[in-house]
């Protein structure tokens, strides 16, 4: 499965702690089966850098001073803050050979803005823990706009990882379940007693496996 992977995190990353231990994970998961991984961060904090798997190559994007602090629903200011994370993912694939990209919540949307934008087809990864899909979770237009990005992010990905069958539920049937896998977070108190790191490694290595399999030409 040797690859270059680009990870692309969410907005919020400096403040989600479980966000941060995912990315941990799947860092260390990949860097297991030989990948070369690239991780972009909007800015990095002491959390991120603390446990950071050696290894890996860290990419942040541009300082925005008033974009620090993020409100957990959609606003401009988080919108203003993907597109900066976008420019700096453009950026980075015009300079670097990747074979996927991994975006993690709205990090997703990135990616898949990047695959839209780009000549070359990129296929991605979307993992999402903070759904905006939940229904009367935000209300108003522009909380409208980000869901439907979302769930556009999630049909057009190579695979899907979500935490658990409720997170899928969430999204009530309007993406493909054919590609999503259920992927507990072996840190959460939620996750089964026997779910263990090694398990999330391999559930990882799957994913990839999947979505670098050869693919049959179109008739």
């Amino acid at each position: 499965m040797p690859s270059a992977v680009l990870i692309v995190a969410s907005t919020r990353v400096h403040v989600d702690a479980p966000e941060i231990l995912r990315i941990q994970d799947t860092i260390a998961a990949l860097l297991k089966e030989g990948c070369a991984v690239d991780v972009l961060v909007p800015r990095l904090s002491p959390l991120f850098t603390a446990s950071l798997p050696t290894g890996a190559r860290v990419f942040t994007a541009p300082h925005i001073p008033f974009c620090g602090d993020l409100p957990a629903r959609p606003s401009l200011r988080r919108l203003l803050a993907a597109f900066v994370l976008f420019l700096r993912c453009y950026s980075l694939v015009s300079r670097r050979a990747y074979d996927v990209l991994h975006g993690f919540n709205d990090g997703a949307l990135v990616v898949r803005a990047l695959d839209r934008v780009t000549v070359r087809t990129y296929p991605y990864v979307a993992e999402i823990h903070r759904p905006l899909s939940s229904p009367g979770f935000f209300k108003g237009p522009r909380s409208a706009l980000a869901r439907s990005l979302e769930r556009g992010a999630l049909r057009h990905a190579a695979a899907i990882i979500l935490p658990d069958e409720a997170t899928l539920a969430r999204f009530g049937g309007k993406i493909p379940k054919a590609r999503v896998s259920i992927i507990p977070d072996p840190h959460a108190d939620f996750a089964p007693e026997s779910f263990t790191y090694g398990e999330f490694a391999t559930a990882i290595s799957h994913v990839y496996d999947y979505v670098l399999r050869p693919r049959r030409p179109e008739a």
